[in-house]
């Protein structure tokens, strides 16, 4: 059992590291090539963040482990807004974009709903079928987003910021093919390795995969936002991070979820469709919160945080 804490914890080192060496080379190709700074900010950028969770759940599925593979999505998706969000604003209160709220939070609730429906009509299965579903979904989303951000001087300011942390200086083409390759191979084994180590974690607790998914590797694969969060929200910038937030989910479940439903169905061990409602209702929850006065502090974040213990709480129940 200690050895398998031990593959998930490097499996989640190997992940987390891997993305920020396939960003760098991604964006120092991007900038080779001439490629709009815009453009590689709002996908490669905002790929990388879900590449743990891609890379895991390719490999899940692909070995058999369809609960961590789904579980980890729906899992990392509620961290993100009732751990993270909540503890980043019992932090320090704070205002939201009036666009978060207006474009963004409801699109995520429309996706949310679409894969809480897919599910149900699927008996839980997500299929290839469902997978293109979720694609088409991401390019209007990104066609959205790049359209935004064209007339946003705020988001383009920090979209550039991200890009020159993770690219400070030209180049050169045997760096960038070296930095994708060392990425990819550091989230293909990270990957494995992690859902090696969670699936008989699982076992040897007479846990369902799925429950490990929504839990340890949801707050694993999310754990980069997690620290950014709570920084920003020290500095008092994390309202722009809050969009990030939830641009994240809407990948998890666009990117992560279409591609690897595209390349193999996806079939949990036990049923998630009660995981996929609370996923949506957190989100609502967020949107009621906001939607009035565009604030939020302690009182509210306290709200989120303890909805997510709530989830775990039942998690456990249910197995």
């Amino acid at each position: 059992m200690i050895l398998d804490l031990v593959l998930i914890v490097l499996g989640m080192v190997l992940l987390i590291k891997g993305a920020d060496y396939l960003i760098e080379g991604s964006v120092g190709f991007s900038r080779r090539i001439g490629v709009s700074e815009l453009f590689t900010g709002l996908t490669l950028v905002a790929f990388g963040t879900s590449a743990p969770e891609l890379f895991v759940s390719i490999s899940a599925a692909l070995n058999g482990s369809a609960g961590i593979a789904l579980g980890n999505v729906v899992g990392s998706n509620i961290t993100n807004i009732a751990l993270i969000l909540g503890l980043s604003l019992m932090v320090r209160r704070t205002t939201i974009p009036k666009s978060t709220l207006l474009y963004e939070t409801p699109f995520v609730i429309l996706i949310s709903l679409t894969l809480l429906f897919m599910l149900l009509d699927g008996n839980n299965v997500l299929s290839n079928y469902d997978g293109l579903i979720l694609l088409t979904y991401l390019i209007i989303f990104i066609a959205y987003m790049y359209n935004m951000a064209k007339n946003d001087k705020n988001i383009q300011e920090q979209l550039f910021e991200e890009l020159n942390e993770a690219k400070k200086s030209e180049m050169s083409w045997n760096k960038i093919i070296f930095f994708v390759i060392l990425g990819i191979v550091m989230l293909a084994i990270g990957g494995e390795i992690t859902v090696r180590g969670a699936s008989h974690f699982a076992k040897i607790l007479g846990l369902t995969e799925t429950l490990i998914g929504v839990t340890i590797i949801a707050i694993g694969t999310s754990l980069p936002e997690l620290v950014t969060s709570i920084i920003a929200a020290k500095k008092g910038t994390n309202d722009i991070l809050i969009g990030n937030l939830i641009g994240s989910n809407a990948f998890n479940i666009l990117v992560v979820l279409g591609i690897t439903a595209s390349i193999h169905p996806i079939v949990p061990d036990r049923n998630i469709t009660f995981d996929a409602i609370y996923m949506v209702g957190v989100v609502l929850l967020t949107e009621l919160f906001l939607i009035r006065k565009r604030e939020a502090g302690f009182w509210k974040g306290l709200v989120l945080f303890l909805s997510y213990i709530i989830y775990v709480v039942i998690n456990i129940r249910l197995g």
